[in-house]
């Protein structure tokens, strides 16, 4: 069809105006230009009629360019799909729901302040979508390498999240008991965020180990959960379904709050041994005979952290790593001054937690 012929429908039909219209050779692009006329007016109340025979050429004819036509657009819209296009991204922020307390004997109230609250964000955490969704909710993030949480919302309360899959690998390692007992020591308020996503919803079969699986791994993993949250009962522990779900936990848990301080969240140190004249000593001291490092229980580690007076699991590690005490008989029965030695600043607390007289009330 030529342009002018294009154009000259389109004319008539704007002169016309008609109701009805019959047509006795019925053309795809004809009805393509017919049907964009009845768009453009949908206030006139057209009816299309189309004469044709059936099973005749002319309706053959007909349907096979119809079918082309279809084909055409699958072909576009799969050529759409793997095109190397341009991203665009939405770049607006909403605004921060903040409490106005008042202020005065009048109840005025005060002014909202101008600077957006913070949320101190660890960078591996930026694999994520939460650092995203907060930074659209209105939040100013703060990338910094954090070894202690994930998420500061403020000086009193820290976040570490795990997705689902990655929760159990924690469980299993032991990774999650440490990171907990690093955040109980220098946070008020200890968070454990547990996350799912839709993305994760075709990996899991049955939802996981936390919804009706019965096999072994996954009673492992919940009974593991269990005794997490029985060893640190002050933490608390929050069930997200979505990025955007823990946003809006975010956003009620850092309302009226203090905004947290980057520096002193960079400042804390995790229980590791990370110095390079410690890893060294560590390094020589746990070489056998065989030339292969010896690694500490990770059960009897977690244990004795949580139990021995005054050391942390990263004493604990490096007492068991120095070979200087071979168990807790020795621990407790050699004198103070090889104690000193062995764990330095807590021989103290052991010697008296050791040498305590049960007989002797307060």
């Amino acid at each position: 069809m030529t342009y002018s012929h294009r154009y000259s429908i389109l004319r008539q039909l704007e002169e016309m105006k008609p109701t009805v219209i019959i047509l006795y050779n019925t053309d795809i692009a004809t009805l393509r230009h017919i049907e964009m006329y009845k768009a453009c007016h949908s206030e006139l109340f057209l009816h299309i009629y189309s004469l044709m025979y059936r099973e005749s050429t002319e309706e053959s004819r007909y349907l096979t360019t119809l079918k082309n036509e279809t084909d055409a657009f699958t072909t576009l819209f799969n050529e759409k799909a793997t095109l190397m296009i341009p991203r665009r991204y939405e770049t607006g922020r909403e605004e921060v729901d903040r409490l106005q307390m008042p202020t005065g004997n009048d109840g005025a109230q005060a002014p909202s302040r101008c600077e957006r609250p913070k949320i101190i964000v660890d960078v591996r955490e930026f694999n994520s979508e939460l650092p995203t969704v907060l930074y659209k909710k209105g939040y100013d993030v703060v990338a910094v390498t954090l070894e202690v949480a994930d998420y500061v919302l403020s000086p009193a309360i820290a976040v570490e999240r795990k997705a689902l899959d990655d929760l159990a690998q924690s469980l299993q390692s032991g990774r999650v008991f440490k990171q907990s007992e690093q955040m109980l020591r220098h946070y008020t308020n200890s968070i454990l965020l547990i996350e799912s996503n839709r993305k994760f919803e075709s990996k899991i079969v049955n939802g996981g180990p936390f919804q009706g699986e019965l096999s072994r791994h996954c009673r492992e993993v919940r009974a593991l959960l269990c005794s997490l949250l029985r060893s640190t009962p002050k933490l608390k522990l929050i069930w997200s379904l979505s990025p955007a779900n823990s946003a809006e936990y975010f956003a009620e848990l850092k309302l009226n709050r203090p905004e947290p301080d980057a520096d002193h969240a960079v400042s804390l140190k995790s229980d590791e041994v990370t110095s390079v004249k410690e890893v060294g000593d560590l390094e020589a001291d746990t070489r056998t005979s065989s030339d292969k490092p010896r690694k500490p229980n990770a059960i009897l580690l977690r244990h004795m952290g949580q139990h021995l007076p005054g050391m942390s699991r990263g004493d604990v590690q490096s007492m068991m790593l120095s070979q200087k005490v071979r168990n807790l008989c020795d621990l407790f029965t050699m004198p103070i001054e090889q104690l000193y030695t062995a764990v330095e600043s807590h021989a103290d607390r052991l010697s008296l937690f050791a040498n305590f007289d049960f007989s002797v009330s307060d």
